[in-house]
């Protein structure tokens, strides 16, 4: 039995008329018929109807949590090339700077929550958790960008105490298509993409499609750096529209170049300031030693199956891996060198084996619909890491004093690398989860779901030797250890509908955090002590107006989390809990106004702080959590194929504890100002296949930090540039 195909309407307007139709006989007499009517909405391209993930079986206009999706559209129109940029569409998510164990990557919060400082991901790639700590620098084969707010460990898994983010790739369809772009811009700014689908049999639903990047640049503002990377991802469909549906694909991509570690800083009273002298362009590490190469690889098979209306099952089964080195030096306003550390070294390769199953049964019990879901999670994560440095660090050539104008680029003593620690380790998951939507007439529904996690992390081999002027002791084995913790989460929420167009909800929703979360990051077990625990009220409500082409939706929540740490001020030592909450508001906008006006917006209002941790003034803030945070993109479509777009970003002051960041005081931490930043791109369809875009970041050249760190380094965000791309669709 196949599907009824989904029509993809693009007609330029709302309706269309077709008057006058005649026919001539053979008697050339005319026969006038009557006028057909055409109607159609336009394409909504900032609106997100649905989620991508299985266990998500409503309308997202009906799941009753907040929720951001940055679609396709803004993606492309922005020319967001990272996951960064692509997240700087969402109010309320920050990103860390780097260091820690898990050395540097995308370290993200959510409502001022972080999986696992420095470490843990709350990131996934089509519902998988993405473990490995990295930049995840290109976006050439992403659809959609899903960001889901709050506790959600029942439906994502051990560690989503503030929100998860999902990153849905791109899959074969059943359409013809092509389109190879080109582009040019500042910071020697040059990009190859190519995203075509090709039909290869309608009848049984075969399908391929075919993503392709190659990027080369800089970074605006920042001297330099350089980027280098190519990527392929081939996919092929069977059975689309059927009742059975295979899809095989493959990603690869490597990424070279070196990393921006940012600048010397320093503070002015308790702001976050750059150290006198130096330049918001300045480059502190050195060209002829920090490096960085990553390649990642991804292998994923999709069933899905469709007994009945009522009956269907799919299963996802991925392979990846990630092979990283990197060697870097960190700036320091702390050193009189402006430098701290030099040469350090890492080296990780982590690979994820995971299954995931799902069954979803409609039925009727009693006059209430039930559509529910079992599911079922088995994952395998493997970490081989190694860490060091310069072999001859301590003997090498003194870099001081420098010009904090004009540090020395060139590194002028040896460079041999030498690991000094080494480990293996491993993670387990097995879960199984049950979710239910109860609908008790058109006006009620119920939300259940729980979710049990078995969650074993080990460490299965590790090593150590030191170096003590260059020469490196014999290998000494540390000690491996394993822990193994059940972790139990649920959810549920109300939901009433007034009209079919709009619903108003409560949910409760909670979260467990495991202390070995990071172990496939940096090979951590943490502490011995009891899971992290997180909850999630929330009260919202969402509309889709304008026929349903704009999505408006607003919600109060309050996320908390309880901890348990080691009191280090008692002896014997002992175990002690604190707390940290966040209070907030969130609102969203995405669709169109009218035909031509199209807007995709959010706001987030974060209250947030700490209570009874050790080392922390009570009351005091969430770190990297502002207060306020806003984003806009809106794009507006001219007459003769002309559409311009404007975007604006704000994020308020929030503030970072200073040191390695273990406390924060009102007395030690470090505010990092509030910063506003404008975009703007302007398009040219030429002609059907042609469209010309130009992009310009930053029009103001506005100096900020994008992320900040309170031993003394900053990152500042890309200064003004400008790309040019053009897009051949065929």
């Amino acid at each position: 039995m196949k599907k009824h195909t989904k029509t993809s309407l693009s007609l330029a307007m709302a309706s269309a008329s077709l008057p006058l139709v005649t026919y001539a006989d053979n008697t050339n007499n005319a026969i006038e018929l009557d006028t057909l009517t055409i109607e159609g909405q336009q394409e909504t391209p900032y609106q997100t109807k649905k989620l991508s993930s299985p266990k998500y079986t409503q309308p997202l206009r009906d799941t009753p949590q907040s929720i951001t999706v940055v679609p396709k559209a803004v993606i492309e129109q922005r020319n967001a090339m990272s996951l960064e940029d692509a997240l700087s569409n969402v109010p309320g998510v920050t990103f860390n700077s780097g260091e820690g164990n898990g050395g540097v990557g995308d370290s993200i919060n959510i409502r001022g929550f972080n999986s696992g400082t420095y470490g843990g991901s709350n990131v996934y790639i089509d519902g998988i958790r993405d473990s490995a700590f990295y930049t995840r620098s290109d976006m050439f084969n992403i659809e959609q960008v899903e960001v889901i707010k709050g506790s959600s460990s029942a439906a994502w898994g051990a560690g989503v105490i503030g929100g998860a983010i999902n990153l849905v790739n791109k899959t074969p369809k059943l359409e013809d298509f092509a389109t190879i772009s080109g582009g040019v811009g500042t910071a020697d700014y040059k990009r190859l993409t190519f995203d075509g689908n090709k039909v290869i049999d309608a009848d049984s639903g075969t399908a391929a499609r075919l993503n392709m990047v190659w990027h080369n640049s800089g970074i605006d503002g920042r001297d330099w750096f350089e980027r280098e990377r190519w990527g392929i991802a081939p996919s092929i469909s069977f059975g689309l529209n059927t009742n059975t549906r295979n899809t095989f694909s493959y990603e690869h991509l490597t990424d070279k170049g070196n990393y921006d570690y940012g600048i010397p800083t320093t503070k002015s009273g308790k702001r976050a300031s750059k150290v006198n002298g130096v330049k918001w362009d300045g480059y502190f590490g050195y060209r002829n030693l920090d490096r960085e190469d990553m390649r990642t690889d991804r292998v994923t098979w999709k069933f899905e199956h469709d007994f009945n209306d009522a009956v269907s099952f799919n299963n996802q089964a991925v392979w990846s891996q990630l092979q990283r080195t990197y060697t870097v030096t960190t700036p320091s306003g702390a050193n009189a060198s402006l430098r701290r550390l030099q040469g350090v070294t890492r080296y990780t390769d982590t690979q994820t084996l995971s299954n995931q199953s799902n069954i979803i049964w409609k039925f009727d019990t009693a006059g209430i619909k039930h559509t529910f879901v079992a599911g079922m999670e088995l994952t395998k994560e493997n970490l081989d890491y190694k860490s060091g440095g310069l072999r001859y660090g301590s003997a090498m050539v003194p870099n001081n004093p420098i010009n904090p104008a004009h540090p020395p680029s060139q590194f002028a003593g040896n460079k041999e690398i030498a690991y000094t620690s080494k480990i293996e380790a491993d993670a387990t998951t097995k879960a199984f989860y049950v979710m239910d939507t109860l609908k008790f007439g058109e006006h009620w529904q119920l939300d259940l779901s729980a979710r049990q996690d078995h969650y074993k992390a080990r460490i299965t081999d590790t090593k150590s030797r030191t170096n003590t002027g260059g020469v490196l002791s014999a290998w000494t084995d540390g000690q491996n250890d394993t822990t193994n913790e059940k972790l139990f989460s649920y959810r549920t929420a109300l939901i009433f509908k007034p009209v079919e167009y709009g619903s108003i909800y409560a949910s409760f929703s909670t979260a467990q955090q495991p202390q070995s979360i990071r172990i496939v990051t940096s090979g951590s077990l943490g502490d011995d002590l009891s899971p992290t625990k997180g909850k999630t009220y929330e009260i919202g409500t969402k509309w889709d107006l304008f026929d349903e082409r704009l999505s408006l939706t607003a919600a109060i929540f309050r996320t908390k989390l309880d901890a348990t740490d080691f009191d280090d001020t008692v002896v014997p030592t002992q175990t002690y809990s604190y707390k940290q909450k966040t209070d907030g508001i969130e609102l969203g906008v995405a669709g169109n106004i009218t035909n031509r006006w199209s807007v995709f917006a959010g706001y987030a209002y974060m209250d947030s702080e700490v209570e009874g941790q050790e080392g922390w003034d009570d009351g005091i803030t969430l770190p990297n959590t502002p207060r306020n945070s806003a984003n806009l993109w809106t794009t507006y479509q001219f007459p003769y194929d002309i559409s311009f777009s404007y975007g604006v970003r704000y994020v308020g002051e929030r503030s970072i504890p200073g040191g390695r960041g273990t406390t924060m005081t009102n007395a030690s931490k470090t505010v990092v100002p509030s910063y506003t930043v404008h975009d703007a791109a302007i398009a040219w369809q030429a002609n059907k296949n042609l469209n010309l875009r130009l992009n310009i970041n930053n029009i103001f050249n506005k100096h900020y930090w994008r992320q900040y760190n309170g031993r003394g380094f900053g990152l500042p965000g890309p200064g003004q540039g400008a790309q040019l791309t053009a897009e051949y669709r065929f």
